[in-house]
């Protein structure tokens, strides 16, 4: 790889939320940051301080913005917000628990622990959907900052989809591995070839046990 023609791109998932406490499944409706989500946002501004970059691109979800907003008071960066950055769609069971899924809509729920790649709930994306959207707009910000070192603020399952693109994991696989609220990720974007810097740090959080994985 020629790094000097890569990307460095460095994600963070969004805070805490309110909906992430209640197990509720927020998709691409709105949901504040929790009391412990605003003190995990300030912990990674922190850690992320100590850091160069040349850009801050959120999605453009009020969880997302919420976060980034909070960085950026520490890192002064140019900032855009990104639609294709945002979480899945669930369609009709966005704020919803997965019990009340479950009992509402019990064959639809069976797909959905499936992990079938096609499936999507009513009004929803499949996960093949959002692993094309991510994948595609993550290439396109790649080229657009060629040579640069891009944040980005977004959310767990985009994290996810970026894992199984480096790795190139199948989309039916369950996924094995943690994502953590205000964790810290990076990866080398060189045209379609994907390199994994840094996977989940979470040493800013430890300390003061602000973990949270939902």
């Amino acid at each position: 790889m020629k790094k000097n023609m890569a990307t460095e791109i460095t994600i963070i998932r969004h805070g805490e939320t309110i909906w992430n406490v209640q197990q509720r499944i927020q998709g691409q409706r709105n949901s504040k940051l929790s009391e412990n989500g605003i003190l995990q946002a300030e912990l990674v501004a922190n850690a992320l301080a100590k850091r160069e970059f040349d850009i801050l691109i959120s999605s453009d979800l009020e969880r997302a913005v919420e976060t980034a907003k909070i960085i950026n008071k520490q890192l002064h960066l140019p900032f855009e917000y990104n639609a294709n950055l945002r979480e899945r769609s669930f369609g009709k069971v966005e704020g919803m628990s997965f019990a009340e899924i479950n009992q509402q809509y019990p064959v639809e729920f069976h797909s959905y622990k499936q992990r079938d790649p096609k499936f999507a709930f009513s009004g929803g994306e499949s996960i093949e959907q959002l692993f094309k959207r991510v994948t595609t707009e993550i290439e396109v910000i790649a080229v657009k900052c060629i040579d640069q070192k891009v944040l980005l603020v977004s959310h767990g399952l985009v994290l996810e989809m970026m894992m199984y693109k480096t790795f190139n994991i199948r989309l039916s696989q369950p996924r094995v591995f943690s994502i953590n609220n205000s964790s810290i990720s990076s990866f080398y974007i060189d045209g379609d070839r994907w390199f994994l810097k840094e996977w989940g740090v979470i040493e800013h959080l430890v300390s003061l046990n602000v973990l949270n994985e939902l």
